[in-house]
């Protein structure tokens, strides 16, 4: 069988094109996919899929991660004033800060409840990001604390994913979901039974005491 030269070229270049259009996958990772009321849980956020000692490199993000507010909460908290929530850290690994200067323009904002900000802009040179780079870190951790039962969406939504150079990143985003466990159905009935038994002999005791 022959091969037409022309058409093993345009295949050729149909590929090398698709590798470039390649979209950048960012993931919600819960560590565990259950939890208690008042139960507290990691939740890392993920991109992936970025070109490994080349470009497109990361060079900054601008998201919102939301969640159902009603079965979760988070800690406003932010001791040191930094901008930053003290129980979220963005950038763990330190990868739009290689050298670790300090320059990043990053922070995190409430919106309103269920919805938090989170952005990082690197001042690192677009060639250490694009030579250097991880193609798969984590951009955010976090730490949520379960209010009520029941299942808790969370999603993400991009306000902006650049390169290094400042040019747009395509994307995909894969969210997640959490559940809230109810209390185990049997402890309730549980408990009754043991005062209801406690209240018994109680009661046979001090009959049995009485002259």
């Amino acid at each position: 069988m022959s091969i037409n030269p022309i058409k093993l070229l345009l295949g050729l270049l149909i590929l090398l094109a698709s590798g470039f259009s390649q979209a950048a996958l960012i993931s919600i990772v819960p560590s565990q996919s259950s939890v208690l009321p008042g139960q507290s849980f990691a939740v890392d956020i993920v991109i992936d899929q970025l070109a490994p000692g080349g470009a497109p490199s990361l060079g900054a993000f601008d998201l919102v991660f939301t969640f159902t507010s009603a079965r979760l909460g988070v800690d406003s908290t932010d001791a040191d004033a930094d901008g930053v929530l003290d129980n979220v850290i963005i950038d763990p690994s330190g990868q739009l800060d290689l050298f670790n200067l300090g320059l990043n323009i990053l922070g995190t904002e409430l919106l309103a409840p269920g919805q938090l900000r989170i952005f990082d802009l690197s001042f690192d040179l677009p060639t250490d990001l694009n030579n250097f780079q991880a193609n798969s870190f984590v951009l955010a951790s976090l730490t949520l604390i379960a209010l009520s039962p029941g299942n808790a969406d969370l999603t993400i939504s991009l306000n902006g994913l650049a390169d290094g150079l400042g040019n747009a990143l395509n994307s995909q985003i894969i969210n997640a979901t959490m559940m809230v466990e109810g209390t185990a159905a049997i402890s309730e009935p549980a408990t009754l039974l043991m005062m209801l038994l406690s209240l018994g002999i109680l009661m046979v005791s001090i009959r049995l005491s009485r002259p």
